[in-house]
């Protein structure tokens, strides 16, 4: 059972998801961008250092070369003296390796131990694209170590220097062109464009970025952590108000439940003083002639007559109902522990529950129910006796007629046998409708013509609307109902026969009387009615005209209208009766559209 709506307090939770998500994310990129503005901020300054060293490396080889021009003889010693500036550059904690490059990429002078290394694939934007002096930049891995590699295109001059050959602008007396051709060939140096390359330690400086780029993020943690712990105290806070909310919403309605449920509940003290009742309690136990409900709480329950037998509770498991007649009523009270034993807490231990049901109204239909099986058995003996009766009737009433015969014209003896048909056939109209009305007859329901089905009744009782000066008028708006021919014939000569006798006896209706018969349809079914103008019903008999055995005529047998309502039960239609005094009476018979009847009888 749904007692409580959590829709409320959803809002303020997906709210405060929603603004952690948020910080999270604003949080997230903040710190990335922190990280690469410091990374920019590392890497432009290795690029500064490195731009640097590179400078002045290659400073240091145009001085040289600078130097030789006052000694052209010494060109051949300047790979060396290239060599010994680059190892006394590289013994720097700073700088991986200075070396030359050819266009291939292969070693020209370097400050390694291995001549061969560092080996570098130049890309070829480098060695085509850049200009001599411009310097480029790119980081890489190298003997394990980051390392930001800075090179540039030296000067035209080193590269003559190092094939061997003295440059232009030098040693004017020395000749050039085949000189030149001989010293690449003799020195096997073939490249035409020479690159400097400086390795610089890039890793005292990463460690710095490392560092940073590691606070940063435990700060990031930090504040996630912290999120995430305000997040959970909010999250427990409204859970635990939720919490609360749905215990004042339960215990609101457990109250509402006990003060309005129809059975009393009653909590005892150990000493019998009455501890807690609802509404159904104080009135089941309140005197009867008493106004509204009195409050009992304080009292003591031992001092009610039934106190003392309710009030100790049995031992074993089994409780038993035990039923008591107060001020009127018959109760039924069950007595049990608030606490079991060998419960934790004993705090209430002792105490009783008490519930009380009143069971008045359920006695009497009980008595009700118990009365209409007694009559179901009168009836059926009834039925039985009255199968019995009719064979000896009809022999009574055929001597009844003979005697009739040749008593004809013996007053008063021939009166005395007039007497006696009349009562035996009277007494076998009773005997008849009994057997109608205790008996169940099989129904056949088909779309039966009323048109037709009326002129069969006009036919036949045309001497009794002659006799009873009453006028039949017949007109069927609704041309076919679905019912049972002959059950439909029984119920309408019942009722217009009921309607001939009503107009006879009154004396004061305008004389001739009219019978009128005609239908209706509406969308469920047809209405088949059936009224006079005659005295109409009186009020006293409204509530018992179905009942058997209650009419309103002299010789009435009080059955007819009973056999209708059980005819037209077996049809899953209704009976109406409409009726005014001094109006006339109306009669209203509801057919179903092709209903049939529940296993094709009636009862």
């Amino acid at each position: 059972m749904e007692v409580h709506s959590i829709g409320k307090e959803k809002g303020p939770l997906v709210a405060l998801v929603l603004a952690l998500i948020v910080l999270g994310i604003g949080s997230l990129y903040l710190t990335w961008r922190s990280i690469a503005h410091q990374r920019e901020i590392v890497e432009d300054h290795m690029i500064m250092t490195g731009s640097s060293i590179l400078r002045g490396v290659d400073n240091n080889l145009s001085r040289i070369m600078r130097s030789l021009r006052m000694n052209p003889q010494a060109v051949p010693l300047f790979p060396a003296m290239a060599e010994e500036l680059f190892t006394e550059l590289a013994s720097s904690e700073d700088i991986m390796f200075i070396t030359l490059y050819g266009d291939e990429g292969r070693p020209i002078v370097t400050s390694e131990s291995d001549k061969t290394k560092p080996s570098i694939n130049l890309p070829e934007n480098v060695t085509q694209n850049v200009e001599a002096g411009r310097a480029w930049h790119v980081m890489a891995e190298y003997d394990k170590h980051d390392v930001l590699i800075s090179g540039l295109k030296v000067q035209p001059g080193i590269s003559s220097l190092l094939a061997g050959e003295v440059p232009r602008g030098m040693g004017m007396g020395m000749r050039h062109g085949k000189g030149q051709g001989k010293g690449r060939e003799e020195n096997g140096f073939t490249d035409d464009h020479v690159y400097l390359v400086v390795g610089f330690n890039a890793e005292k400086h990463l460690a710095q970025f490392r560092q940073y780029r590691r606070a940063a993020t435990y700060q990031t943690g930090y504040v996630f952590l912290a999120a995430v712990v305000l997040w959970s105290l909010a999250f427990a806070y409204l859970r635990r108000r939720g919490e609360g909310r749905r215990l004042i919403r339960m215990e609101r309605f457990q109250n509402k439940l006990l003060d309005n449920m129809p059975d009393g509940i009653v909590t005892l003290s150990e000493t019998g003083e009455i501890m807690a009742a609802n509404h159904s309690a104080k009135r089941l136990l309140s005197p009867k002639d008493e106004d509204g409900v009195p409050e009992i709480l304080g009292a003591n329950w031992q001092a009610l007559p039934f106190g003392r037998e309710t009030g100790e509770s049995p031992e074993s498991a089994d409780y038993q109902w035990q039923q008591f007649d107060y001020q009127g009523r018959q109760l039924e009270i069950l007595s049990l522990p608030f606490q079991e034993q060998g419960e934790d807490d004993a705090s209430d231990l002792g105490q009783k529950l008490v519930l009380i049901r009143d069971r008045t109204e359920l006695r009497s239909l009980e008595e009700d129910l118990n009365e209409a099986k007694r009559l179901a058995a009168i009836g059926s003996l009834a039925a039985g006796v009255a199968h019995e009766v009719r064979n000896p009737l009809s022999s009574l009433r055929g001597f009844a007629q003979l005697f009739a015969n040749k008593l004809k014209g013996q007053a008063p003896l021939d009166q005395y046998a007039t007497t006696m048909v009349q009562e035996a056939d009277r007494l076998n109209r009773v005997v008849t409708d009994l057997l109608y009305l205790a008996r169940p007859r099989r129904l056949d329901p088909m779309s039966l013509d009323l048109a037709e089905l009326g002129d069969s009744i006009k036919q036949l009782m045309r001497f009794d609307f002659e006799t009873k000066q009453a006028e039949p008028l017949f007109d069927f708006g609704a041309e076919t109902a679905f019912a049972d021919p002959d059950a439909l014939r029984q119920v309408l000569l019942n009722l217009i026969s009921n309607s001939l006798d009503a107009i006879v006896a009154c004396d004061k209706c305008d004389k001739p009387g009219h019978v009128r018969l005609f239908s209706e349809r509406d969308e469920n079914g047809v209405w088949v009615i059936v009224e006079d103008d005659g005295p109409g019903l009186d009020p006293e008999m409204d509530e018992d005209i179905f009942k058997p055995f209650v009419t309103g005529k002299k010789t009435g047998t009080g059955l007819g209208l009973a056999i209708v309502q059980n005819i037209m039960r077996a049809h899953k239609g209704q009976v109406v009766v409409d009726s005014q005094p001094g109006e006339g009476m109306r009669v209203k018979l509801f057919f179903p559209n092709g209903e049939t009847p529940a296993e094709g009888e009636f009862e």
